[in-house]
């Protein structure tokens, strides 16, 4: 009896209506796949007790279908029954919503079906109009009814069809074996160009992170006299090819440019080389252009550079429109020695003024007489003035004036591709009304990779904006010569007087780099100005160590002294000078001239060996190789700073220190002194380990606590972070 009107319950219109019209959100929240609701408490379920599962959906009398039941499912006839229900179905949910659930369904289920044939598995099943989910869930009428009776509520169909695409895709259709293929190798490309791509930047990566610099920034340059560095033409007088001779000694330094101090024809060379006659001319004692053409080719294949001297003062009167007067001038004691020694020496007239033709000549004379002399207004302008307007009073002189002396002397040494001069004398020109129109001039006429070189005190003199701002823009090294012969405390106030400048508070790229020159052809010798005598491989070391590019005289770094001249007197003015001693060099095998031949001067060998022979050359090396002692200033704390600072200078001992951000700082100690210094420098630093100095100290630990310092010795340290 219960069986029965559990029967006819399930199968009840009502039930069919509540399952055609279920709520979706009733649908969702009955969705229980595959599962049977538990019983009620304390009911044991009957596993014979098989409940309705499916409804019919057809038009057939509700009596006259039979319910299938576990039994009958498993016959052949109760699974036929069940699959021809869930068929049925599907065929009358696509019938009655054919637009709702695929627009692109075809109208006749006849061809779809005769399409599925022909056509391949994968397309059939992309094209399949839709695809039914057999979802059971409990009837819920049967539930309710049930709930009196206890029994096991009835399953029903929930049926969830998914529309499918239309049938028809291109892509099927598409060559697929080729395209793998295609896509195979064009990855294969890929991964070898972005391989490529990280190895070139393995190996174009910067070894050091530095910031860059031309090729005058921090390297060392070495100043030579002619006359004095080698003699090859054994006529006891240095020449040119004699520099050549010695491009291995010159490498072997470390050295980047030379500066050679006087070439030109003089009226006496080299006993009175500062009266030139011309700047054009080699003087014949030092050789032909020929050999000057091949030193430059030599210097330029060994990675080095050449500048020349260009003596403008006394040469060179005034800066006038279009030409120079100039003077031979002539050295003391110049008459005495004039036809005394035997080398036949030709003494050239002197020059007084540039002649062309005769109405040329007093065309330019009657400008000179109109043009005034004082200064013009427009030196006094400011700098934010036009460039045009600033030069409309020089160039307003005389527009067909010739092009003047020293601008032809420039365009004929860049030929000969020199690639720096040092304007000597410059400083006397600063308040001439063509001084800023010819720097400037001169400036263009080099281009970018040339130099011009001038001494500090050109920039002192200036008392003008707009020249300052001139030679400021104009000029890419200022030379200042390091004065030794008061202490240690003056070197420090004269290097303060220069990093202390607001010249180095600007970038690097927009202000000159200072030419420190510890030495030169126009002061006494490094030994000859210090009580101590070995220390000259220590003070070249300390300028060296200064920011900027730094400058040695020849000898210098061997101990050369002054010559003493005592058999020429009239020579005195030249007793810093004297040949180079090669003998004191190492491994050197020839000496200056050959031993038949007399020096124009005697050779004066240093008295004192130095422990401290290789200083330069491991000094040379780190300023090319380490960032804290090549470049002259650094950012900190976003501001220009200068990156050296005298921390002490006492009893004849100077300590400076080189540092850089995120880099280790150097440190240079000393002794200029004829005692032995023991320091506590603790207070400053506590230990490093030396990098340049004496050779039995290399490598080794230093502590400050206790700082043990001979005389003459210097020490570079390399602090640890």
């Amino acid at each position: 009896m219960d069986l029965k009107k559990s029967e006819k319950l399930t199968t009840s219109p009502l039930t069919q209506r509540l399952f055609i019209k279920q709520d979706p959100q009733d649908e969702e929240a009955s969705d229980c796949p595959l599962l049977t609701p538990s019983p009620p408490l304390g009911t044991t379920p009957d596993p014979l007790e098989t409940p309705t599962m499916f409804n019919p959906l057809e038009d057939t009398p509700l009596e006259m279908t039979p319910t299938p039941t576990l039994d009958n499912l498993n016959s052949e006839e109760g699974l036929k029954a069940f699959i021809d229900i869930v068929n049925s179905s599907n065929k009358k949910h696509m019938i009655e919503e054919p637009s709702s659930r695929d627009p692109m369904v075809e109208s006749s289920s006849s061809e779809e079906s005769s399409s599925l044939t022909k056509e391949p598995v994968c397309t059939q099943l992309l094209t399949q109009l839709n695809t039914a989910y057999q979802h059971l869930a409990p009837d819920a009428q049967a539930i309710f009814y049930n709930q009196e009776t206890s029994g096991k509520p009835p399953l029903v169909g929930i049926q969830l069809v998914v529309p499918k695409p239309p049938k028809d895709y291109s892509f099927t259709r598409w060559n697929w074996p080729r395209i793998r293929q295609a896509c195979f190798w064009l990855m294969v490309c890929v991964l070898t160009l972005s391989t490529g791509l990280v190895i070139r930047g393995i190996v174009l990566m910067p070894k050091k992170c530095a910031p860059p610099t031309e090729w005058w920034q921090g390297k060392l340059f070495y100043e030579i006299f002619p006359g004095s560095f080698q003699d090859t033409s054994r006529n006891g007088v240095g020449d040119i090819r004699g520099i050549t001779m010695r491009m291995d000694y010159l490498q072997h330094l470390g050295v980047k440019a030379i500066r050679l101090n006087s070439i030109f024809s003089s009226s006496g060379y080299p006993e009175h080389y500062p009266s030139i006659t011309s700047l054009t001319k080699i003087d014949h004692n030092l050789g032909s252009i020929e050999d000057f053409e091949e030193l430059v080719d030599t210097l330029h294949k060994n990675g080095m550079s050449l500048i020349l001297d260009f003596p403008l003062h006394p040469f060179v009167e005034e800066l006038r429109g279009g030409f120079m007067k100039r003077t031979a001038v002539k050295s003391p004691g110049m008459e005495k020695t004039e036809g005394r020694r035997r080398r036949n020496i030709e003494i050239k007239p002197t020059i007084t003024t540039t002649t062309t033709t005769t109405t040329e000549s007093s065309t330019i004379n009657n400008e000179i007489a109109k043009t005034p002399t004082t200064p013009l207004p427009f030196l006094n302008m400011t700098k934010d003035e036009p460039k045009s307007e600033r030069y409309v009073a020089s160039n307003s002189v005389d527009p067909n004036q010739a092009e003047h002396e020293v601008t032809k002397a420039l365009k004929y040494w860049l030929r000969k591709r020199v690639d720096g001069f040092y304007l000597k004398g410059l400083e006397h020109y600063v308040n001439d009304i063509h001084f800023v129109h010819l720097l400037e001039d001169w400036r263009d006429i080099l281009g970018y990779q040339k130099i011009l070189i001038c001494n500090w005190k050109t920039l002192q003199s200036a008392k003008s904006e707009v020249v300052r701002k001139t030679i400021v823009g104009s000029i890419n090294l200022l030379d200042v010569t390091l004065k030794l012969s008061n202490g240690t405390k003056d070197i420090k106030r004269q290097v303060e007087l220069i990093t202390k400048s607001d010249l180095l508070r600007e970038p690097s790229i927009d202000h000159p780099w200072i030419h420190w020159s510890i030495g030169s052809v126009e002061t006494d010798r490094v030994i000859s100005s210090l009580p101590v005598k070995n220390a000259s491989a220590a003070v070249s070391l300390l300028g060296m160590m200064l920011p900027g590019t730094p400058s040695i005289f020849y000898g210098d770094e061997i101990g050369m002294k002054d010559c003493s001249c005592e058999d020429h007197s009239d020579l005195q003015h030249l007793h810093n000078v004297p040949p180079m001693a090669w003998e004191a060099v190492k491994d050197s095998v020839e000496r200056f001239s050959s031993s038949n031949v007399m020096p124009w001067l005697p050779v004066t060998p240093p008295d004192t060996p130095s422990s401290m022979a290789e200083t330069v050359v491991s000094m040379s090396h780190l300023r090319q190789t380490t960032t804290p002692i090549f470049v002259d200033t650094a950012l900190k704390h976003d501001h220009i700073s200068v990156n050296c600072d005298v921390r002490y200078a006492n009893d004849e001992l100077i300590v400076v220190e080189r540092w850089y951000p995120r880099q280790n700082t150097y440190v240079l100690v000393v002794n200029l002194g004829n005692v032995t210094q023991v320091k506590d420098l603790s207070s400053l630093y506590y230990d490093g380990r030396v990098v340049s100095g004496p050779s039995n100290k290399l490598n080794q630990s230093i502590y400050f606590r206790e700082f043990v310092i001979a005389p003459g010795e210097a020490f570079l340290i390399k602090l640890e972070k």
